[in-house]
């Protein structure tokens, strides 16, 4: 079996006949924060803004305080991610209900993906389930086939 290195450039993903596979998941809450992180606003925040440039162009402006749950909603679940992607076309562009998450350090900002289904890439590099994955401002994030910008506008070290 021939497999390619993770790092790879990445070609555009195309949406199978049928659409994106997007399993079922029965659950009625969010499940707790991991061990060791708190979901209570803590320190000054780091200010983002999204460019989605897939679908129509929007932009989405975060503060990111806290361990943050980039996602989709749907009518089935009564899961809502911290930013919802579902009015972006999140479930036709193959978009996890919990897909990555953004956890903020005192000099960083990271991504990590939620071993999501359609994968979860930072400049056409594929991000391991798990792992941190430090962002940059100006870095294209796509969450499955939805890609967008990322601008870091403002970093707690600024605000200090």
């Amino acid at each position: 079996m021939v497999t390619k290195p993770l790092n790879e450039p990445r070609k555009p993903l195309e949406e199978p006949e049928g659409g994106f596979v997007s399993p079922v998941i029965e659950e009625t809450q969010p499940s707790p924060p991991p061990p060791g992180i708190t979901h209570e606003r803590s320190g000054p925040a780091w200010r983002v803004l999204f460019h989605v440039t897939s679908n129509q162009p929007s932009t989405i402006g975060l503060d990111v305080w806290r361990v943050t749950v980039l996602g989709r909603t749907d009518q089935m679940s009564a899961f809502r991610p911290d930013l919802d992607f579902a009015p972006y076309g999140a479930m036709r562009f193959g978009v996890s209900r919990r897909h990555a998450l953004v956890r903020p350090g005192d000099r960083m900002l990271y991504l990590i993906d939620q071993n999501s289904t359609n994968g979860t890439w930072v400049n056409g590099q594929r991000l391991l389930p798990g792992r941190d994955f430090p962002l940059s401002d100006g870095d294209v994030i796509e969450l499955g086939a939805l890609r967008m910008t990322l601008r870091i506008v403002q970093s707690p070290i600024d605000s200090a």
